[in-house]
């Protein structure tokens, strides 16, 4: 039965007091019939309500369905924009890491071929050093002992720092004390008075040591020698031809009507002094020799630099030697 109201609850009533007060047969089955009509058009009445409300129920269903439906359409969409952008962008990381190995492949070939190049160049230049070596090591056997210190002491110079395994197998060919010439290297360092001082006594010392002081000295730029043909002449040990001859070109001597022009490359500290006793010998030894004594005197007054004392004697018998040279050829 549907919904009864009060309006039909009312009717009904009505309705059944009727039934029981009337005896017309007719006039109840009417009534039956139209109460039974009413329930007939009630329940249609309820089932379409219900109906109608079951679609409407099923119609806001359909739409949040629709809705979910809709909104899950554009996240999946979003979704697949979203994969086909990240896919893009692997894609061209993907060429780019490709060409990157491509470049590296090759870069990776050229390598090698230089390393495979620089191998075969060191092969060959082993072998070279290997030879020269054995060469070298053969030469400075068969030099006589002078020239092969002063070989060693070339071989010393150029390689101590450089290449200190190749200096050590080279003096051990040579039989010479590696560690002693390091001793005097450090001893020495690169202080030429001390280096140039141990040469007015060379006997005290040996040929090895005296042989690395001059190549020491030689690359600080000063030849020993011209320094020990101005001792040997100061001494009387030599001429003057030959002092011209080994002091060139370290020392220049050009004669001029005042006498002798010198020019000297080499510090004057490092020259042998004058002392009193050698001007006292060679005015001795020369005074039968008036030229000879004047080059020496004036050798001695532009190179030797005595001090203020001995510096006035020999101004004296330079003025002395003069007189006596004009008077020989007067």
């Amino acid at each position: 039965m549907g919904r009864i109201n009060r309006w039909s609850e009312a009717a009904l009533k009505s309705a059944v007091e009727m039934l029981a007060t009337t005896n017309d047969q007719k006039f109840k089955a009417n009534l039956i019939r139209t109460i039974l009509d009413y329930e007939v058009r009630q329940q249609e009445r309820a089932e379409s309500n219900k109906a109608a409300r079951r679609k409407r129920a099923e119609n806001t269903e359909l739409a949040e369905l629709r809705s979910k439906v809709a909104e899950l359409s554009a996240q999946v969409d979003s979704v697949k924009n979203s994969r086909a952008e990240e896919i893009s962008k692997l894609r061209a990381c993907l060429e780019e890491t490709d060409q990157i190995v491509c470049e590296l492949r090759s870069d990776l070939g050229s390598v090698k071929r230089e390393a495979d190049t620089a191998r075969r160049d060191i092969n060959r230049m082993q072998e070279s050093l290997k030879l020269t070596n054995g060469i070298i090591e053969q030469l400075a056997t068969a030099l006589p002992a002078e020239k092969r210190n002063a070989f060693a002491a070339q071989l010393f110079q150029k390689f101590k720092s450089d290449q200190p395994e190749l200096l050590a197998q080279l003096f051990k060919s040579m039989k010479l004390d590696l560690k002693r010439w390091h001793s005097w290297d450090r001893e020495y360092g690169d202080n030429p008075q001390s280096m140039v001082r141990e040469f007015e006594c060379p006997a005290k010392h040996g040929p090895e040591k005296l042989s690395l002081l001059r190549s020491k000295l030689l690359a600080l730029g000063i030849e020993v020698d011209a320094i020990d043909a101005v001792r040997d002449y100061r001494d009387l040990k030599i001429g003057f031809a030959e002092l011209e001859k080994r002091t060139q070109p370290h020392i220049t001597f050009k004669r001029q009507i005042v006498g002798l022009s010198i020019k000297s490359s080499i510090p004057s500290n490092l020259l042998p002094p004058l002392s009193g006793e050698a001007l006292r010998i060679a005015s001795e030894e020369l005074k039968s020799h008036p030229q000879q004594k004047l080059d020496w005197l004036q050798v001695a007054e532009k190179l030797l630099q005595p001090d203020y004392g001995i510096g006035v004697l020999l101004l004296m018998e330079i003025a002395a030697t003069k007189r006596a040279a004009e008077n020989s050829y007067s």
